[in-house]
């Protein structure tokens, strides 16, 4: 049995880099989650045997760091899951990532993400917040309550232990079907009105699972690059060709963020 790759893309605007991909990786899929507030006419634009898109049940409407990227990931996974049982080696990434690396197959059981504990980040999984996954998430009064939650969560001790890291992974089929097999209603409950779900979702997963030691010591080979002075470090900064041919031969497998101007000049290198 051949086993594929299969690249699940969380998209929110054109995807002419993924076309390309698509074309030059024939024994790969290409499984795309437009973000149903696009005009997803405007994305698929090509028809070609190896890319294929959510319909609109699965599609869901994404608010930035939401239990709402949780579940279009889900659904993204379902269905390249069941759509080949050739799908061996699964790789999420979003629709302003680019593909760094010529072979991303690997012949043991690790699982390339970020997982590991995080006091800094806790009080998203501490508490339900009512702001979570809606509008209000990033207003002026959504990050005031987001402060208080922080407060809270210095003044009350825990010794529960939550995992955190970049929700972009790379993992093999058989430790992905554990994981979701896992998931029970009480989970996504539980995960759906909390903080930045999307960084800690799958990790407690592995946790749950007890496959921490199959995290890789090499993270989730993917080159992401944050700055302070962008976005007040919330966000990843956009990479220039030259980060982009650093992270290469650094043998990275993706980075993120890339602009379409620059993805078309390191695609001529």
């Amino acid at each position: 049995m051949l086993a594929k790759n299969a690249f699940l893309v969380l998209a929110h605007k054109p995807i002419e880099h993924i076309y390309n991909y698509a074309k030059e990786r024939h024994d790969s899929n290409f499984y795309i989650h437009i973000d149903k507030k696009t005009d997803i006419k405007l994305i698929k634009t090509k028809e070609l045997n190896n890319v294929f898109f959510l319909n609109e049940n699965e599609r869901v409407d994404i608010t930035w760091a939401g239990f709402s990227m949780v579940k279009a990931t889900l659904n993204l996974i379902n269905f390249a899951l069941r759509h080949d049982q050739e799908n061996s080696f699964f790789h999420l990434i979003s629709g302003d990532d680019v593909i760094l690396g010529k072979k991303l197959e690997w012949n043991n059981s690790d699982i390339y993400i970020e997982c590991h504990v995080s006091k800094k980040h806790q009080y998203r999984m501490r508490f339900n917040m009512l702001h979570a996954d809606t509008k209000y998430q990033r207003t002026l009064l959504g990050k005031l309550i987001t402060q208080f939650y922080k407060k809270l969560d210095s003044i009350l001790p825990t010794s529960e232990t939550f995992y955190f890291g970049s929700q972009w992974f790379s993992i093999r089929r058989n430790e992905l079907q554990i994981l979701t097999a896992s998931i029970t209603t009480e989970d996504l409950e539980y995960f759906r009105k909390k903080l930045c779900p999307d960084e800690h979702f799958f990790q407690y997963l592995i946790a749950k699972n007890e496959m921490l030691h199959k995290v890789s010591s090499f993270g989730n080979k993917r080159f992401i690059k944050f700055d302070i002075n962008f976005q007040h470090g919330s966000s990843p900064i956009f990479l220039t060709v030259r980060q982009l041919m650093e992270a290469q031969k650094e043998n990275y497998w993706f980075a993120r963020k890339v602009e379409f101007q620059e993805m078309q000049k390191f695609s001529l290198n």
